[in-house]
């Protein structure tokens, strides 16, 4: 089960059922799209049925559902972000994973920017998918980020929570807007946006201030969004969110089931399926 709001073209089923079928677990993946005010009954609703053992959860709830959570893995702990809840047998406890970091880490590697250090990092966004970037980033290389939102308020929120956690590296936040974004572009390694596709930047991303070698990652995976059509413009280096779905989604797959994913089916099927979907 994927539990989000606004998700109701998120492709999550068919990548995990496609998965579950051809291993024959006979489990199935379903959307649970609701309104954030109907979250927590949701949620007791979700506990009470003993047929689930486990869901995702997606935007905005992935630190909101924290305060029911009462075991963290330690990424998820270190981000404040959850992507996956395992519910005990006896339906007493509740146990959060962050998969998004796994994602994230498996994108850089496919950018040729695991094993640097001294890297710089620009991210667009600060809700639980940021947040998973910010962890990624900071534990494989990059020195100095800058996290860019439309409200700097909960900017300065994250740059703060990561700043405690990891007092050696520089984190910087600002509003996002286009001069914002084009100086911290200047000396970046690799620009990751974040922002999900229902909501718009308020301006045109043009690239003119990307350094040469900067990398770009875009977290929604629908085919061709428009700053990673700008990106391959300017000649970046550039991928979409595909391997961060699947890779979370396998991830996830393996912690509920304790089998290994198999993961070209679930790419296989993530690239049939009609891809207007935002991150999940």
């Amino acid at each position: 089960m994927l539990l989000g709001s606004g998700i109701s073209k998120s492709i999550s089923p068919s990548i995990q059922n496609k998965a579950f079928h051809e291993l024959g677990l006979g489990i199935e993946y379903e959307l649970c799209d609701i309104s954030e005010d109907l979250f927590d009954s949701k949620l007791a609703e979700i506990i009470r049925d003993d047929r689930i053992i486990g869901f995702n959860v997606t935007i905005p709830f992935k630190e909101r559902v924290i305060s029911h959570i009462k075991v963290l893995d330690p990424r998820a702990q270190v981000t404040g972000a959850v992507n996956l809840v395992v519910i005990s047998t006896d339906r007493r406890r509740l146990t959060g994973f962050n998969t998004d970091v796994d994602g994230v880490i498996a994108s850089l590697s496919k950018l040729g920017l695991i094993g640097r250090s001294g890297q710089v990092g620009v991210i667009l966004g600060s809700g639980g998918a940021s947040r998973a970037c910010i962890y990624a980033l900071l534990t494989n290389g990059f020195d100095s980020l800058t996290i860019l939102n439309r409200s700097e308020k909960r900017a300065v929120e994250v740059a703060r929570h990561f700043s405690g956690i990891f007092p050696g590296k520089k984190i910087n936040h600002a509003e996002l807007t286009e001069q914002n974004l084009r100086v911290a572009m200047q000396n970046a390694s690799l620009l990751v946006n974040t922002i999900p596709m229902t909501a718009e930047i308020p301006f045109e991303v043009d690239f003119t201030s990307a350094p040469q070698g900067m990398k770009y990652l875009d977290l929604n995976y629908r085919k061709n969004p428009p700053l990673l059509r700008a990106a391959k413009r300017k000649g970046i280096s550039a991928i979409e969110g595909s391997l961060m779905l699947v890779e979370q989604a396998a991830r996830s797959f393996e912690i509920l089931t304790g089998i290994s994913a198999p993961r070209k089916t679930m790419m296989l099927a993530a690239k049939k399926v009609d891809k207007t979907s935002v991150i999940n």
